[in-house]
């Protein structure tokens, strides 16, 4: 009986504790949106014109979203979808559907900070401050 007891109360314990870190993970649901400082192997130093990240839906630590931006050197826009997570203390990882990763965190001023890359030919890495709007 006490063991039933005791397996029953570690439970609780563990289910409190899931709950308690869940409620320390920011929320990202929204519009961010900031301009990029860019670098690539074919189009050297550039800054974008803009990049938005929309989170559309987001439960516990991970979320999906789409990403837009400018293509300078096509003079088009694109958007792409992703799917990130977030730990309670702010990091952040996102996987491009198509290619690419970002990595990044919540600052303490509440924007988000990315890095983003991918390699091959077209190599391309990209820094950007966001803000939700």
């Amino acid at each position: 009986m006490k063991r039933l007891l005791t397996l029953c109360l570690a439970a609780a314990l563990a289910c409190f504790a899931t709950a308690a870190l869940a409620a320390d993970v920011p929320s990202l649901v929204g519009t961010w949106e900031g301009t990029p400082s860019v670098h690539g192997a074919k189009i050297g130093y550039r800054t974008g014109k803009f990049l938005v990240l929309k989170v559309v839906e987001q439960k516990g630590n991970v979320f999906h979203g789409t990403k837009s931006y400018h293509r300078s050197s096509v003079k088009k826009d694109r958007a792409e979808n992703f799917s990130g997570s977030i730990d309670s203390a702010g990091q952040v990882f996102i996987a491009d559907h198509d290619e690419g990763y970002m990595i990044g965190t919540v600052t303490k001023g509440g924007e988000l900070e990315l890095q983003y890359g991918h390699r091959g030919k077209d190599a391309v890495v990209v820094h950007v401050l966001l803000k939700k709007k």
